[in-house]
């Protein structure tokens, strides 16, 4: 009987493996977000756990062991992983704060959260060479069938526990509960793997060791970061009253702030690149009778908001690939209107849906995280799809976040435009000149005639410190000069972004294209 149900034990363990591989980066994504960074550790980290445990596998119990000490051995790994998985939750914002620098969590943190997986996939690694050194320990008939049927569920599972993870379970209860599901699956394995007919009370010793040191962690230090999660992102807000005394809502997606409303003044802007957006996007919009324009990335939809709110009012199509966040802006955000419409999906699709015809005054590429930005829609490709849908005297407005002291990725969509944008300008706030993130709006102009003459625009902005209210504050953003001037002042160079290659993580990281050379 046990041997008929080695397969399945050997599916559910790889089933679960795989879905705490997705939850680590969910669970970590508040502090380090969802860039290519952290889905690189947790995959290395559960590979090489899994390796790990099948080297540490196939050596358990001697070179000879009877079967009951494997099923014992099995056992005991399913429970050592069920009891490691239940504690990730509670400890990955220890984790995370613990290894974070100065300049917040970055690469260390990063390695820290995904080094959580490696203890749950050490012992599922187990199962696998465990399974298939009690079938041959049995001596049974058809050995060969029943080694090809593990290394199938082996690989069955892995695409089951991602099938679910990702398309249903993520989204219905959440990477902390997605954790306690599979820690719960390989808890329901491991109990009935333990010889509870001949040796009860063995059995329920070595459960309790097993799995009560998870349990307690997670019941003492366990609490969700998150407001609300959906497929995508974890979702959390701030309320805090503005200096004009108003109720302002920040939405926070994953590690940093993407929107902030005004809930009494849909026309006010808190954050200086929307705020500037919004100067740039006004003279398109003056030089239009009937106002059109497309926001790919709605987030909690403030500068659609605003547009939507203008006399006369903009018709605002909003692109947002989470439907939850699509929701969320409506509900929690106030993001409605009779000019505000919301179509969720993916920006460059949707945008690709449009008629290619010069439909729009202002274009905003408003999809970024903290740490990243969607490799497909800083492409010269996905310019010339907006270049087809703008008006003549309009502008395609690109939200960036980069590093401050070399602003590769900026410079490098600003010299990806310039091939086929009339002009090209990078707009970044004055005093962002030290290392660090900051916002820079790239803007590209289908016509020469359209660029503003000023070179420098000062925008009212709501400053926030740690602990105190928001103050208002001033900020004057400086067109800066093209590729090849700022070259000359930061001595790195940018490069062409197409859909062959956009390396957005490594211009974030800094690290220059070509090699860095004074000069023009």
């Amino acid at each position: 009987m046990i041997v008929a149900l080695l397969p399945l034990a050997v599916f559910l363990s790889a089933a679960a493996c795989l879905s705490v591989e997705l939850a680590i980066v969910r669970l970590g994504a508040p502090h380090v977000g969802q860039s290519l960074l952290p889905w690189t550790a947790a995959i290395i980290a559960v590979l090489l756990g899994l390796t790990l445990g099948h080297v540490l596998g196939g050596r358990a119990g001697g070179p000879q062991p009877p079967p009951a000490r494997l099923l014992w051995l099995m056992a005991t790994a399913c429970l050592s992983a069920s009891g490691a998985a239940i504690a990730m939750p509670a400890l990955a914002a220890p984790v995370a704060n613990a290894l974070a620098t100065e300049d917040g969590a970055g690469i260390a943190s990063t390695i820290g959260l995904a080094a959580l997986c490696l203890p749950p996939s050490i012992a599922a690694g187990f199962v696998t060479p465990l399974a298939l050194r009690l079938q041959l320990a049995l001596r049974l008939p058809g050995q060969a069938r029943q080694v090809a049927a593990i290394y199938a569920a082996s690989a069955a599972g892995s695409v089951a526990g991602t099938v679910a993870a990702g398309f249903w379970l993520l989204e219905q209860v959440g990477a902390a509960g997605l954790t306690f599901a599979a820690a719960a699956t390989w808890a329901t394995v491991g109990l009935a793997l333990l010889p509870w007919r001949g040796r009860p009370a063995a059995a329920m010793l070595r459960a309790i060791g097993l799995l009560a040191p998870g349990l307690s962690i997670a019941f003492l230090g366990w609490s969700s970061a998150c407001a609300i999660e959906s497929r995508y992102t974890c979702v959390r807000y701030l309320d805090t009253t503005s200096p004009q005394d108003t109720r302002l809502r920040f939405m926070i997606l994953d590690e940093g702030v993407h929107s902030a409303s005004d809930l009494d003044d849909p026309r006010a802007l808190h954050l200086g690149y929307a705020a500037l957006a919004d100067r740039l996007a006004a003279m398109a919009f003056a030089r239009s009778a009937d106002r059109q324009a497309m926001v790919i990335g709605g987030g909690g939809a403030t500068l659609p908001r605003a547009w939507a709110n203008r006399s006369p009012p903009v018709s605002v199509l909003v692109a947002e690939l989470d439907p939850v966040v699509a929701a969320e802006a409506a509900t929690a955000m106030a993001a409605t209107g009779p000019a505000l419409h919301t179509v969720t999906g993916d920006g460059r699709a949707v945008l690709r849906s449009q008629p290619a015809r010069p439909s729009y005054d202002v274009v905003l590429m408003d999809a970024y995280r903290t740490r990243t930005a969607p490799p497909h829609l800083v492409t010269r490709e996905f310019g010339a799809l907006v270049h087809a849908r703008l008006r003549e005297t309009g502008v395609f407005l690109s939200n960036v976040i980069d590093r401050a002291d070399t602003l590769l990725l900026a410079r490098s969509l600003a010299k990806t435009l310039a091939l086929d944008y009339a002009a090209v300008e990078i707009w970044r706030a004055e005093e962002a000149g030290t290392p660090g993130s900051t916002n820079v709006v790239v803007a590209a102009w289908k016509s020469v005639a359209s660029v503003p003459d000023a070179g420098r625009i000062t925008v009212p902005v709501s400053i926030m410190a740690a602990g105190e209210p928001p103050a208002s504050r001033d900020v004057s953003w400086r067109r800066l000069d093209g590729e090849t001037g700022l070259r000359a002042t930061m001595g790195q160079c940018a490069m062409l972004l197409t859909d062959d290659r956009a390396p957005v993580e490594r211009l974030l990281a800094g690290r220059a294209a070509c090699p860095s050379r004074p000069g023009p």
